[in-house]
């Protein structure tokens, strides 16, 4: 029961809904890890991960690779004129996945954020095989995010097991109170509407994309 964990853009709540999946299957008796490849700026996010992690890891378990430099994981290796260690990536994941019931692998930013000149996120989630979970800010123009992160993992050969709507907190307008029906209209995958950090279950359309 691992996945990987995308965004159809930065800072659309992958990392809280990571953190809050963790919690969940926790409590219900199993033990995961939170796994951020790459953290470029500061590290909160990775520490966000370890503390809802099983008992036992590191930070640098969690996040291997910290590039200091808030900007893409190219651009902050080409600032720190540092080269990404692409093996330690996936080697990093195996360890966790041997050592754990369960691995969330949260990716840098969006599905093709470049890592280096010509490997991806998504070229990530390719080596690791995991299925793959779109968390998307649940606004109006989120319907071609959606889509064209949906098709371009299904043509990667990958799963896309499942799309988590987060409304950040923001009140509703029509886009915003419809976008969950239309993209069940077009992609036979589950859909998570209004998902709730509070929530202290996991609804039945989130259980269905950890299959």
């Amino acid at each position: 029961m691992s996945v990987f964990v995308t965004g159809t853009d930065t800072g659309v709540g992958k990392t809280a809904f990571t953190a809050w999946l963790l919690e969940r299957l926790r409590e219900e008796g199993l033990r995961g890890a939170g796994y951020k490849p790459i953290c470029c700026g500061d590290r909160h996010d990775a520490e966000l991960l370890l503390a809802a992690s099983a008992p036992g890891l590191t930070i640098s378990e969690i996040n291997p690779i910290w590039l200091q430099t808030p900007a893409a994981p190219l651009t902050a290796a080409l600032q720190e004129k540092r080269t990404i260690d692409l093996p330690a990536l996936r080697d990093g994941f195996v360890r966790l996945r041997n050592d754990f019931d369960f691995v969330v692998v949260e990716g840098v930013g969006g599905w093709i954020v470049p890592i280096t000149t010509d490997y991806f996120s998504s070229d990530l989630a390719a080596d690791l095989q995991l299925p793959v979970i779109i968390v998307a800010h649940n606004r109006l123009g989120c319907l071609n995010h959606i889509l064209l992160t949906a098709r371009s993992i299904e043509t990667a050969g990958l799963k896309c097991a499942g799309i988590v709507l987060n409304n950040l907190g923001e009140s509703g307008d029509l886009a915003s109170a419809t976008n969950a029906d239309i993209l069940r209209r077009c992609l036979p995958i589950p859909v998570l509407e209004n998902f709730d950090l509070q929530s202290t279950t996991i609804p039945q359309p989130l259980r269905e994309m950890l299959r």
